[in-house]
This record gives C-alpha cells, sequence and structure tokens, in this order.
C-alpha cells in the first residue's frame, strides 16, 4: 500500500519499509486450471497493516479484483495475460 523512510537524527540510521496487508493464498496456492492464476484472500490473523523491510522483498505481484476480498494473483502481466483476464 505504501513505500516510506524513516529516520533516527540521533543515530543516522534510516530504515526504508513497505507497509501493506497480509494475504493468503486459496486451495493451496495451486494456479487456476482456467487462468492461471492464484486465489488470494486478506489474512485474517494479522492487523490492518504489516510494515516490512524493503530489501526482503522478492517480487512484485499484480493483482486483480475478484469478488467478497478475493483477488487473483501472479508475478507478472504480459500482454496476453492481460488481454485473457479482461476479455
Amino acid at each position: 500500500m505504501g513505500l516510506f523512510q524513516i529516520r533516527d537524527g540521533s543515530k543516522d540510521i534510516v530504515r526504508q519499509l513497505a507497509g501493506g496487508q497480509m494475504l493468503s493464498p486459496v486451495k493451496s496456492s495451486r494456479p487456476s486450471d482456467i487462468n492461471s492464476l492464484v486465489t488470494v484472500l486478506l489474512r485474517e490473523d494479522v492487523g490492518e497493516f504489516t510494515y516490512i523491510d524493503i530489501g526482503t522483498i522478492l517480487s512484485l505481484a499484480h493483482l486483480i479484483s475478484e469478488a467478497d476480498q478475493r483477488w487473483l494473483g501472479t508475478s507478472r502481466i504480459d500482454l496476453g495475460t492481460f488481454n485473457k483476464i479482461y476479455e
């Protein structure tokens, strides 16, 4: 949901953080046979936002809203995937 940095002026330390909402995969994180995307839900066992060090992020995810707090997720969106979803 956001990227930011915090500076501790007394120690001259800077932390770069990402804030977002945690998601959990549905159906053991198996991609759908129809669109080859993974369905994810908001996690109920965590707070509204979670903050993590930016350096721990491995890659970006693209989320496509489905229904009832569910999304289709993928680590890449190319033109073929985009057209398959939005046709």
